[in-house]
């Protein structure tokens, strides 16, 4: 009996530690507004918006472990235009700026476990003749995911489909 209980136990392991790191796949759940340069009409300040589990762009990320800090692959965007830079990590944390080729501007990201979700304020700053200036600030949540993995090899103009499970 014992042996049987440790052997499913190990089973679990693997889940539970990796459950207690930012390491995985993680899916966009909900998103907010926090604050908008030039706000549309239609904007809304602080209220969650839920975001569908099989929506076709969902916000998708794989963090993995690289060496003794993370990386992060942001599957929505195209590596050949969109480079993501680490600047701090831990077990339970991770902090990083996507920065597009051809755009004057970059988004920070700074996530952090909260529970079961991957909760990231993010920050989009661009820069007009020579000044910075604040053009977003957002919230999203993600949960973690088996796998996700981009459903097309060509990105489209909202960037790669994406599909999680």
């Amino acid at each position: 009996m014992r042996a049987l209980l440790a052997f499913v136990l190990a089973g679990f392991l693997p889940v539970t530690a990796n459950a207690q790191t930012i390491e995985g796949y993680w899916q966009d759940i909900a998103g907010r507004i926090t604050y908008k340069r030039n706000p549309l009409p239609a904007d809304s300040y602080g209220n969650w918006y839920e975001r569908a589990l099989d929506a076709t762009y969902p916000a998708a990320k794989h963090i993995r472990r690289a060496g003794s800090s993370f990386e992060v692959a942001d599957l929505n965007f195209d590596e050949r235009d969109y480079s993501v830079r680490v600047l701090k990590a831990q077990e339970n944390q991770i902090v990083f700026v996507r920065t597009a080729s051809w755009s004057p501007c970059r988004v920070s990201h700074s996530c952090q476990l909260a529970g079961a979700e991957l909760i990231c304020a993010m920050e989009t700053i661009c820069i007009d003749q020579g000044k910075e200036y604040v053009d977003l600030r957002a919230e999203e949540r993600f949960i973690r995911r088996n796998h996700c993995m981009r459903s097309q090899t060509r990105p489209e103009a909202q960037g790669f489909p994406v599909t999680c499970n």
